[in-house]
């Protein structure tokens, strides 16, 4: 096989795992703009690395690999200023492999869920990951102390997680999917 074939390869399988990829990514980052910047840095490094890839591999567990990774890195650098999802977490959910009709799933619990808050808590969930306003924005905002921010969007984020993970088998058995 030629080096001319095997970049075509890369190319065709490249631009076919992109939606999936930024899925992946999304559901482990709760920002878009966020899970945007990681696609890109993801794509770069993939392309860096496209010699290394072995065109007889799995190159979708390949590029989700070094999502995760790059995922990780995102964290790490962003932990202080943002609320984001423990590595831990992030490295149980991207461990498993990501199909199409799980995500669909999941963001489908997760919208029930979310229609489930209290007002205050999508208000507040509404400014910190849609409008991506900081805690000290949000605080000015509401008038309200930043533990008291801080202690809503931590249960916001456990009531949607228990919430999505008693909703998911409910959906599968009811095949609302």
């Amino acid at each position: 096989m030629s080096d001319n074939s095997i970049s075509f390869e890369f190319s065709q399988n490249l631009v076919g795992v992109q939606k999936n990829l930024y899925s992946f990514i999304l559901s482990l980052l709760p920002n878009r703009s966020d899970a945007e910047d990681v696609l890109q840095e993801t794509n770069l490094i993939l392309c860096k690395k496209s010699k290394e890839y072995d065109p007889a591999g799995n190159f979708r567990s390949w590029a989700f690999n070094i999502a995760r990774y790059q995922v990780l890195a995102h964290l790490t650098k962003k932990k202080r200023s943002k609320i984001y999802f423990s590595n831990e977490l992030v490295e149980t959910l991207a461990s498993e492999e990501v199909d199409i009709r799980k995500q669909q799933l999941t963001q489908k619990a997760l919208q029930i869920c979310y229609d489930l808050l209290p007002e205050h808590m999508k208000e507040i969930s509404r400014m910190r990951f849609k409008d991506d306003l900081s805690m000290k924005e949000i605080c000015k905002q509401l008038n309200r102390p930043i533990g008291a921010i801080s202690g809503t969007l931590f249960r916001i984020r456990q009531n949607l997680i228990q919430c999505v993970r008693l909703k998911i088998p409910h959906l599968e058995a009811d095949n609302e999917f």
